[in-house]
């Protein structure tokens, strides 16, 4: 069993915040409006002083666009959101569709090999 503690995700959070934070191109006030927190409490968290409080890591995680596993360091796996969508994508569409999806799936990650 593997055991994390709160300064791991502090650590954790911290880094994948300001990560993520930067790529968008957002600035902290920006995260911070959009999450519902105040510029000073995302400036605390990304300086890793202040352990995120579940209902603004949550928050803070959908603004972003990201899992909240990842955000706070249960999951390397980023794109958690994203793969709930292509699934649900791909369970409404009819079989040919699932069908095509997954043709189009295979080529892309053919293409992919060849870089």
């Amino acid at each position: 069993m593997v055991i994390i503690d709160a300064q791991h995700i502090t650590e954790v959070f911290a880094h994948r915040l300001k990560e993520i934070r930067e790529e968008r191109g957002l600035s902290q006030e920006d995260v911070g409006r959009m999450a519902g927190v105040s510029k000073a409490t995302i400036s605390k968290y990304e300086a890793a002083s202040h352990l995120p409080k579940l209902m603004h890591a949550k928050a803070i995680a959908e603004v972003l666009n990201v899992g909240f596993s990842y955000l706070i360091g249960f999951t390397d796996n980023r794109y958690v959101q994203e793969i709930t969508t292509i699934s649900d994508v791909f369970l409404s569409l009819p079989d040919d569709g699932k069908k095509e999806l997954l043709n189009y799936a295979k080529y892309l990650e053919g293409r992919q090999d060849k870089d």
